[in-house]
């Protein structure tokens, strides 16, 4: 199973790891046995975020929505040697996931909401993260998120 590192509400697995990981709302991604692999990813810096990470929207949301996933990787049969497991839920997953490969690349769809958040409330959850932390935002990812809300409505 993929390698967990320790990790704390200021250090957590994210992005699309955290998005394979279910949720009790039915939400994220459908790709959960391959994202858990040993060999999915080459290192921690895709899916590790926070402090002294490579990877870090703490400065933009804080811990809003990094949760102790440690009963959900139990319940897919994973059992990591470093526990508790500090995970995003997936709203902040998804917001990491657009921060990275969406704000700072300009790559509009990477990230769509239709895919993971079946439902309006679901995209709502979303939205009030990205609301959160657009005043922070410099002006290329303001341009990139007004793109990707385009492609992206909540309804």
């Amino acid at each position: 199973m993929l390698y967990i590192p320790p990790t704390s509400p200021d250090c957590y697995v994210s992005a699309i790891v955290a998005l394979n990981i279910h949720s009790p709302n039915y939400t994220g991604d459908w790709h959960s046995a391959a994202s858990l692999n040993d060999d999915a990813y080459p290192s921690t810096d895709f899916y590790i975020f926070g402090n002294g990470q490579k990877y870090s929207t703490l400065h933009l949301l804080g811990n809003t929505g990094v949760i102790d996933g440690t009963q959900r990787l139990n319940k897919m049969g994973y059992y990591p040697e470093n526990t508790p497991v500090w995970i995003a839920d997936h709203p902040r997953a998804c917001v990491d996931f657009l921060y990275i490969t969406v704000l700072q690349t300009g790559i509009i769809g990477m990230v769509m909401l239709d895919e993971w958040f079946p439902s309006i409330e679901d995209k709502e959850s979303v939205y009030e993260l990205v609301n959160q932390m657009e005043p922070f935002l410099n002006s290329l990812e303001l341009e990139n998120l007004q793109l990707w809300k385009m492609k992206n409505p909540i309804e």
